[in-house]
């Protein structure tokens, strides 16, 4: 609390970004009052004397530093520990299609669209009978015509697949078979750099991920006499058969064949904060929080150890603009 002069930078608009050595702040006001968000997690508030430089400041909230005696942990402000993050997902599935597959993608995406209108009237249907039971007469009518699409809007896939081509079709959906069974599969959607590694239990990149729903099975509307392996992660599915690799999303529906894709498989070491999967190798520990010689940084309380585990990786990319990644639990898969 007290009087101070002070300076920074003025983007206009009323806000203003603070820089300092303890990292960036944000603040938002107007001429003689104004709220700042500090780097070390309090709130400052300034009430000021417009034209004299002088202001009134009052500052609350906990100060994350550590100071000895005080027997408090120190954490880092949050989200100032990354730089240069990489967002991977695909491109609209309706803008990777690779030539001849046009008319196959277009019934597919009917079939999908009809499913998907009555789906949704079905259940708008069902609500509605619940006070008007008039409504259930045009549900039974939704669900007939789900049944109808379901049935009718299958596209079947019949591969014959000559001798001579076989032992390449193996080359190509074994290891996409093998990851299905791995214990976890999961999407990596973002990347990011570690400005100090400190925080990053001494990793210097982080990623985000989500858990794929795998499958042998084919998701309509389309069906196969082959293997095939399918990953789900939120609204996208990417189905791959022995000729080509299908991007579904929602009712939108892409598909690219393999001579269009550039794919490099490789392992990687992840720090892993979760439950490590059954197949999993563990090839190292590390701590939460490291200090420089690699052992526990003592100012936390909650720094845990935890295990690197080598996990296996494959990378999907194209021209067109398909840039997938799956990491499997199972390194030796390839």
């Amino acid at each position: 609390m007290g009087f101070r002069y002070r300076k920074s930078i003025h983007l206009g608009g009323g806000f203003r970004i603070n820089l300092s050595k303890s990292g960036i702040g944000y603040s938002w006001g107007v001429k003689g009052f104004r709220i700042t968000k500090t780097a070390r997690g309090t709130t400052r508030r300034t009430v000021s004397l417009p034209g004299t430089g002088i202001s009134y400041v009052q500052e609350t909230g906990k100060r994350g530093g550590y100071a000895p005696g005080r027997g408090r942990a120190w954490q880092p402000a949050p989200g100032n520990n990354h730089y240069d993050t990489q967002v991977i997902a695909n491109q609209e599935a309706s803008k990777l299609v690779s030539e001849g597959l046009e008319e196959m993608l277009a019934s597919a995406g009917r079939a999908l669209k009809l499913m998907k209108l009555f789906t949704i009237g079905l259940w708008i249907t069902l609500l509605l009978g619940l006070g008007y039971p008039l409504f259930w007469i045009f549900a039974a009518g939704f669900a007939s015509m789900m049944l109808y699409v379901r049935t009718k809007g299958r596209i079947d896939l019949e591969y014959e697949i000559d001798e001579d081509r076989q032992s390449e079709v193996d080359q190509r959906m074994d290891p996409l078979i093998r990851i299905t069974r791995c214990a976890k599969v999961w999407r990596v959607t973002q990347t990011s750099r570690v400005i100090d590694r400190k925080y990053a239990a001494g990793a210097g990149n982080t990623v985000n991920r989500s858990v794929c729903a795998v499958s042998t099975t084919p998701p309509f509307p389309f069906r196969t006499n082959v293997r095939v392996a399918s990953f789900k992660t939120g609204r996208e599915t990417l189905l791959f058969l022995p000729d080509k690799l299908f991007i579904i999303q929602g009712s939108k529906v892409g598909a690219l064949h393999y001579s269009d894709i550039a794919s490099h498989a490789h392992t990687t070491r992840f720090v892993e904060s979760g439950p490590v999967p059954t197949d999993a190798r563990i090839v190292g520990q590390t701590w939460k929080y490291v200090n420089k010689s690699g052992g526990p940084d003592k100012r936390f309380k909650d720094n845990r150890q935890l295990p690197v585990c080598l996990y296996g990786e494959l990378e999907l990319t194209s021209p067109a603009g398909l840039h997938t990644v799956l990491m499997f639990s199972n390194p030796d898969v390839h």
